[in-house]
């Protein structure tokens, strides 16, 4: 009896979290069933499997860097694998989530969003066929567009790989936080963004080096409106007008990738990310406002919810 008591400590010990990761699984859980459950209430068509295998492998590699942590005594190693496990589970149920609210009950705002732009002589179609005009330079902002998720994984191992806790743990619950946020903002008042509107062909778009059809905001707009006919991975895409979530997360990796060694190349990348989401991502020029607001009060959210040193105490 004893013996047995014993082992379930050990195992119990190896796999302990610290303060703030119990709360990070509460959450993942937490969105994970908010998404079976909304799918089942609005009887909505998912393809379940990937998303639970991704859903737990995710877990896994978070429960592999606690164990890595107690028993093998590799903190570096033990954080960036519970970072990362923090953040593909959170993504993973918040993907299902996102896509079973579809589709959205309010009107598009996009009409309003595009007089803003033109207030301020913001003209979207005009900076896109300007840009045929320069296919390298275009095709490099398409890279640099598409390097985000990338771009967050690097920051989690960077911070890491510095054992900085309280940074990477305040990171992590920025990203949660934003996309709380932005996700409220864009269920209430929905947008696409300018895609789709543009009168030029699918062959002259993909010559010079933009990443979409010129029937992509119609898709984006049916989604929307109508909802995808099944929830698979394969339509999870970018959904998210108004605020930007692209910004969002490039204002993330700079701000938290500070007093790196990797800042200074961090930083002139997410600055050509400001053209970049706007020509890739269609956005309208508020967006970009908008995510700028959202990543400030998620760092003000985040730098009060987690206080050195009671939870992060290992």
């Amino acid at each position: 009896m004893e013996l047995a008591s014993g082992i379930q400590r050990k195992w119990r010990d190896a796999f302990a979290l610290v303060p703030i990761e119990r709360q990070f699984v509460f959450i993942i859980l937490l969105t994970g069933l908010a998404g079976v459950v909304t799918a089942l209430a609005m009887h909505r068509t998912v393809n379940w499997p990937p998303f639970i295998m991704g859903f737990l492998a995710s877990l896994g590699l978070l429960a592999i860097g606690v164990y890595v942590r107690r028993v093998k005594g590799k903190p570096r190693l033990a954080l960036a694998l519970v970072g990362v496990g923090v953040f593909a589970s959170f993504s993973a149920a918040s993907s299902v989530f996102i896509f079973a609210l579809l589709p959205l009950p309010n009107p598009l705002i996009d009409d309003w969003l595009t007089r803003t732009g033109h207030l301020v002589g913001y003209d979207w179609n005009g900076l896109v066929v300007a840009m045929t005009g320069y296919p390298t330079v275009t095709r490099a902002l398409g890279v640099i567009y598409h390097s985000s998720l990338p771009q967050m994984l690097l920051t989690i191992m960077l911070l890491a790989a510095y054992d900085r806790q309280l940074v990477l743990y305040r990171f992590l619950l920025v990203g949660i936080v934003t996309l709380a946020i932005a996700v409220g903002i864009w269920w209430f008042i929905p947008s696409v963004g300018y895609v789709g509107v543009l009168p030029l062909s699918p062959d002259v778009l993909a010559a010079n080096g933009l990443i979409y059809g010129n029937d992509y905001g119609a898709y984006l707009t049916r989604l929307l409106e109508q909802g995808p006919r099944r929830i698979t991975p394969e339509v999870i895409t970018g959904v998210i007008g108004f605020p930007s979530y692209h910004l969002v997360m490039a204002c993330m990796v700079v701000w938290y990738c500070r007093r790196t060694i990797l800042f200074v190349p961090i930083l002139l990348v997410n600055l050509a990310m400001i053209p970049a989401t706007l020509v890739h991502g269609g956005h309208h020029l508020i967006d970009l406002l908008g995510g700028l607001v959202v990543f400030a009060a998620g760092v003000w959210i985040a730098n009060r919810a987690i206080r050195p040193p009671e939870d992060i105490a290992v």
